[in-house]
Parts: C-alpha cells; structure tokens; sequence
C-alpha cells in the first residue's frame, strides 16, 4: 500500500473515528461525572434525613445506569475501530498500553458490580450509609476506568519512557522521561511503517525480530500528561454532569405537570447546580496545569491553540516563563532544527500542518477558554443564595434574585460546558496531528491496509447515530417518567 493510498484510507477513516469517540465521549462523561452529583444528594439525604434528596439521588442515579449502559456500547465500538480500522495501534495495546488497558478491565469489573448492587439495594439495606458506600465503589471504579484510558491517551500525546527518541526526531521535544524502550526496534518501526503501512505488523517474524518494544510497562502510569490530563477531564464531567443534571431538574420546575414537586425540583436543581458551580471554580487552577504541560512538551500545539507565532508577547511571557520580555521560537525558528533531526521531513511536514490547522485550533481553544469564564462566573454567582453581597451583585447584574438565576442560567450552564469540552478535546486531538503516537508514529502509518469505502463509512457512521439516537430517547423519556411517577418525596 503506497504513502498516499495509506494517507487516503486514513482521511475516509477519521469522520467515523471522530464521531465515534465524541459519542462515546458523551456517555461517558455522564458515567463518570454523575456519581459525585447522586452521591452528594444521597449524602445529604442521610445526614439531614430528607426524602426529597434521596429521591433525587434514586432517580438521577437512572440517568447514571443509561449512560453507562450506552457508554459500554459505544467503547466497544470505538475499540473495534482500533483493532480493525487503525490495525497498527495493536503493536502499542500489546507493549506500552498493556498495564493501563489489563487493569482497566478490573476497574471496569468493579463499576458493574457495585452499580448494580447499587441499583438493586435501594431501600432494602437498614444502614443507608452502607448503600451510599456501593455508590462510592461506582465512582472509584469509573474514575478508575477513566485514569487508565487517559493514561493511554496521554502517552500517545506524550510517549514518557522513550528519553530522548522524540527529540531525535522533533529536535525542540524535551527529553520525555528516562529511556525504557528497545530504541533500535522503536526506529526500525519508524523507518519501515511509511514504507509497508500497517500490515507489516501482522507478520509474526517481524515482530519476533524486533522483540521487546519496553523494558518498563509501569513507566506509561508515570506520564506527567497523564497527571494533568486525568484532573482536567474527569473535573470537566463532573461539570457537565452537575450542570446538566440542573438543567432538568430546572426545567421540570418550569414546565413540569406536578406543581407539588417545584420545593423539590428546585431543590434538587440547586444543588447540582452548586457542584457545577464549584467544578467551574475549580477548572482554571486544572486548566493552567495542563496548559503548562503542553507548553513543556507539545510546543507545536501550544503555539497553534495560542494563534502565537513566536516572539515577545508579555502575557504570555509572564504566565510561562515569569518573564514579559521573554522571546518564544516560532515556526520559522523550529523549521530551522530540521537538520538536527533524522527525519527532516517529519519537521517540515509537522510544522506545515500545524501553520495550516492554526485558525482553526485556535477558535476552538478560546470557545473553550471563553465559555470556562463564563462559567467561572455562574460558579461564583450560585453563593448568591448564601451571600447578601454576591446575591445584590447577581440581581444588579441580571435583574432577578439568585435562585431564578439558578433556574435560568442552568440551561446556558450546559451548553456552554458541553461547547468548552467538545473544544478542548478537539484541540487535544487534532492538535498532535500529524502524529498518532507523537513525534514517533503519523496515523496514516496504522490505519488498515484494507480500502475504505464510502459505502462502508455511511453504515458505520449510520449505527453510530442510530446508538446515539437510543441512548438520547433513553435518557429523555425514562427518567421523565420517573420523575412524573414519584410519589412521596418529602418527610424526614
């Protein structure tokens, strides 16, 4: 298969890959995010021995079982298109993705076991604390879950163990970690895959003449990226879960048919309302860590998602190196290290598509950064309830006491998180390109030797809509009953 057969194989490939992974994506922020919101009403539930909480804990935690129900479904789609349309990334799920991948089977494992004993046991366990301890293992076992695909997705941004094979490709890469790769197999990967593509791997002399790939797996856990990456992602699911979650519960307080539930809507409202206001809060602390690792080890994507091209700007001096009068390389500077590198293509190609996707990324980064302070203000504006100062300050500047900015402002809460997660995943992934495994493997270098059709792309983008589609309907008229049928929800 020729470089440029494999290179359109790959681009016919990407509108199902994408869509599958913001699908999946949007199942599994709810898996991960809602806990913290179920288990804060059912927490408060005990200790103030309010039904209205508990009933709000009981039927939010339904919305929790469809999405995690449909997030199972659509990983499982999205590892198919791993296995069988990037062929090649096999060689990495064998080497460096096995602990992270072994040990999310676990974490997945536990996830299922308590959330159905979660589920099952509601009511039926005399301590109510021991049944709020099953919904803490859901939790453990989802942000578990999803540390250990971060992880993997972070060493694809940030190959950490290869020390200094990055930097001998893309000479303005800092040294990533100690080396605890076969560096000669790594190069001989390298070198062979633009030529043969993936099918090379399935030839099992060839993976038997290179041998082992990594001397340390347990290296991949280490990966500073990993760090950021995990904080900044599961604090934005908790987010968008909170806000959401608002969202309906503001809505039924507008528009449902049982005006004897508005106490306990409003109720249930606000304090998902709250977490998304705390998460807002506590989002651009994250969101300057993960900026700084960028900008440590991904240069290229910090100067696109910036719309920066080298030089003296002193904002940015002063937040990266303390220092206004500081003179960043730009592309022209970087493009000049191609002599330095032992692939001077793979500089000159990396840096022509990164000039070229700049507009783009950096639209994408400041919706994010934009909708963030938007939220950042929402966030501050729900101690309104609590605070005379903050409460005058939100009804001078919307005109209307705090508890109907809740209501109100929860539906723009939910757009705006969904708008700044979208982006940042999309300057996350795209920004790398054109790298799968950054600075060592491009993605049409792993895509399958098999030709993709058009026919075969509108079927798969076709089942993954019709998922989507389900779990929408799901998510919308089962808990809209539950919520119509609740009977008793207030006493102590």
């Amino acid at each position: 298969m020729s470089e440029l057969s494999s290179l359109a194989n790959a681009n016919a490939a990407l509108p199902m890959t994408i869509l599958g992974i913001y699908i999946h994506g949007f199942f599994l922020i709810l898996a991960v995010g809602l806990p913290y919101v179920v288990l804060i009403y059912e927490a408060l539930g005990i200790i103030r021995k309010d039904n209205e909480y508990l009933e709000a804990a009981k039927r939010t935690s339904v919305v929790w079982a469809i999405s995690f129900g449909f997030g199972a479904v659509t990983g499982t789609l999205v590892e198919f298109g791993l296995v069988q349309i990037w062929s090649g990334t096999i060689l990495a799920i064998g080497s460096f993705f096995f602990i992270p991948l072994y040990l999310e089977l676990f974490a997945f494992l536990i996830e299922v076991t308590f959330l159905a004993a979660y589920l099952y046991t509601w009511n039926k366990i005399k301590n109510p604390w021991m049944h709020w301890l099953l919904g803490l293992g859901i939790l453990l076992g989802s942000n578990a879950s999803a540390w250990l695909i971060l992880t993997v997705n972070s060493w694809m941004q940030t190959p950490w163990g290869t020390g200094t094979l990055v930097q001998k490709i893309l000479p303005w890469t800092p040294e990533l970690g100690p080396s605890k790769v076969n560096n000669t197999a790594l190069v001989t990967i390298y070198n062979v895959l633009p030529k043969t593509g993936s099918i090379v791997l399935a030839d099992p002399k060839v993976i038997q003449a290179l041998g082992y790939l990594i001397y340390d797996p347990l290296i991949v856990l280490f990966n500073p990226n990993a760090l950021a990456t995990v904080i900044h992602t599961i604090l934005a699911t908790i987010i968008i879960a909170a806000f959401e979650t608002a969202s309906i519960y503001s809505y039924f307080y507008l528009r449902g048919p049982r005006t004897d539930l508005k106490n306990f809507y409003f109720k249930a409202a606000k304090i998902a309302y709250g977490v998304g206001g705390i998460g807002s809060i506590l989002m651009p602390f994250s969101g300057d860590f993960m900026a700084r690792i960028v900008y440590q080890f991904q240069y290229v994507k910090f100067l696109i998602m910036e719309g920066f091209n080298g030089g003296k700007d002193p904002l940015i001096g002063l937040l990266t190196e303390f220092n206004p009068s500081y003179n960043f390389p730009g592309f022209k500077d970087l493009m000049s290290t191609a002599n330095k590198s032992i692939d001077p293509n793979a500089v000159i190609q990396t840096l022509t598509e990164a000039q070229q996707m700049q507009p783009l990324m950096t639209v994408f980064y400041y919706s994010m950064v934009i909708s963030g302070i938007i939220l950042f203000l929402f966030g501050i504006g729900f101690f309104g309830l609590y605070n005379k100062k903050i409460n005058a300050l939100v009804r001078m500047i919307t005109r209307m006491p705090t508890n109907k900015f809740i209501i109100y402002s929860s539906f723009i809460a939910t757009i705006l998180s969904i708008i700044a997660a979208s982006a940042g995943w999309a300057v996350r992934e795209i920004g790398r390109h054109p790298w799968t495994i950054y600075g060592l493997v491009q993605y049409q270098q792993v895509i399958t030797p098999n030709p993709i059709t058009s026919e075969f792309s509108m079927l798969i983008i076709a089942i993954e809509l019709l998922i989507l589609i389900s779990g929408l309907v799901a998510l919308y008229f089962i808990p809209t009953k539950s919520l119509n049928e609740i009977e008793i929800v207030r006493g102590g």
